[in-house]
């Protein structure tokens, strides 16, 4: 068992400050088809795979650990384009194999109310492909 603590998605190398949750969605991309010799039958193929990633946590500014990035470079990465937007991804469970690819932020969200502390959360998309990089 791995507990979730010992879960890590990094970019660029770095966990976010006030990270809580991660998460890993990989969705096979299927290519149906029906023809005669089918018999009736649909047949599926799986032709790619969609891998997004989800990360949520507390709000932390002015971090000053070199293995974190804080709220602003988190918005910064939000708002690259082009090929700058392109950020290089890690996903590792403790004891087990690293995963790595590319990926851009596909949204960013900060929600606050006036008793609890402030959060965001991030969407990324894989671009290209992700495999065992150790």
């Amino acid at each position: 068992m791995v507990q979730g603590y010992n879960i890590a998605f990094k970019v660029g190398g770095k966990t976010y400050c006030g990270r809580t949750q991660d998460e890993l969605n990989i969705d096979a991309r299927i290519i149906e088809s029906l023809d005669k010799d089918d018999q009736g039958e649909t047949r599926a193929a799986v032709s790619g795979h969609d891998v997004t990633f989800s990360a949520s946590g507390t709000i932390v500014v002015g971090n000053t650990e070199s293995t974190k990035q804080d709220r602003d470079a988190l918005i910064a990465q939000a708002l690259l384009t082009g090929n700058s937007a392109e950020l290089t991804v890690t996903y590792l469970a403790a004891n087990g194999s690293t995963y790595g690819g590319t990926a851009i932020i596909t949204n960013y969200r900060e929600t606050s109310n006036a008793s609890d502390p402030a959060q965001w959360s991030a969407n990324f998309r894989i671009v290209g492909t992700f495999a065992i990089v150790s």
